[in-house]
């Protein structure tokens, strides 16, 4: 479930997403963050789910 106190420049991570978003290394969590946020923008998502974090990393493997 989507938490308010977890909005980071204007998405919204659910606690699932966040804590798979922990596991990944440090030097490159920055940019698979940014990665994910804009693929949940251009999908017109304002929330970003364990779902949307896949979804964003199969499609920037391409």
């Amino acid at each position: 479930t989507p938490d308010p106190s977890r909005e980071r420049e204007g998405s919204l991570w659910t606690a699932e997403a966040e804590r798979e978003l922990k596991k990944i290394p440090f030097f490159v969590r920055g940019k698979a963050k940014r990665n994910t946020e804009a693929f949940a923008a251009a999908q017109g998502l304002a929330t970003i789910s364990l779902d949307t974090l896949y979804d964003a990393k199969a499609y920037h493997a391409r």
